[in-house]
């Protein structure tokens, strides 16, 4: 399964949920006119959002064989730094372990 896809999985399955919020953030830049717009944070992880407890939630999500570069391994230091949550994820459940795993209650 490619990154995008996983990514569009994860929010089927986690974005509609009554208490979890969760969306897609996106790092770039855009030429409007003459003018050169940067959006995001470069190593940011593919979606964000904030569980139940006010707890921010980062997932990187990764093809198999993918791997963080060192400005997402940065940024995933950053956010459990300030007691948020990161999770690396290769697949749904690895979401849905994960949040378990810290106690986040999803239905």
């Amino acid at each position: 399964m490619t990154e995008k896809h996983l990514q569009n999985a994860i929010l089927r399955a986690f974005g509609t949920l009554p208490g979890l919020r969760l969306w897609r953030a996106n790092v770039g830049v855009a030429r409007m006119g003459q003018r050169v717009v940067r959006f995001g944070i470069r190593g940011q992880a593919d979606l964000t959002g904030i569980v139940p407890d006010g707890r921010r939630l980062e997932i990187e999500v990764k093809a198999a064989t993918g791997r963080q570069t060192a400005e997402q391994r940065s940024f995933q230091d950053m956010i459990e730094r300030f007691h948020g949550i990161y999770i690396l994820a290769r697949s749904v459940d690895d979401v849905r372990r994960e949040l378990a795993a810290r106690g986040v209650r999803l239905g």
